[in-house]
């Protein structure tokens, strides 16, 4: 009896052994696991942020020469969470202004309102009256 008894020993100490490591395998994958949801999450947060500044950025852009005058100078507000700004400027490019009107460098950045880099920055020109 002494031989079986020493064999089941051993074996119980060999299932420990296994159970162990196949709980640390678990546990590797769960962490493997919850590092890709978690920058999932991260990534889709941050496209929601820059689609949201996209379309605040756009709807600023719209504004100029409506709301907005067009001429020069810097106009800010905020749209939820979002901090816009408006640039306008004469585009200074050595031609001077026609009979239709000069050209003129608007540009609109948002970024979050706690701060960081914009999320968001369109830039174009638009035809307007000379500047002076």
């Amino acid at each position: 009896m002494g031989a079986a008894t020493e064999s089941r020993s051993d074996d119980a100490g060999s299932v420990f052994v296994e159970s162990i490591i196949a709980a640390a395998i678990v546990a590797m994958a769960l962490g493997g696991t919850f590092q890709v949801i978690a920058d999932s999450a991260a990534r889709t947060r941050a496209a929601e942020v820059r689609r949201a500044g996209l379309l605040v950025a756009q709807s600023e852009m719209a504004a100029v020469g409506a709301e907005i005058p067009l001429q020069s100078g810097e106009t800010a507000g905020l749209s939820g969470d979002l901090i816009w700004r408006v640039r306008v400027s004469p585009y200074a490019d050595g031609v001077e202004a026609r009979a239709v009107g000069a050209l003129w460098r608007v540009s609109v950045a948002v970024q979050p309102r706690a701060g960081g880099a914009d999320v968001a920055r369109l830039e174009t020109l638009r035809l307007g009256p000379p500047a002076g």
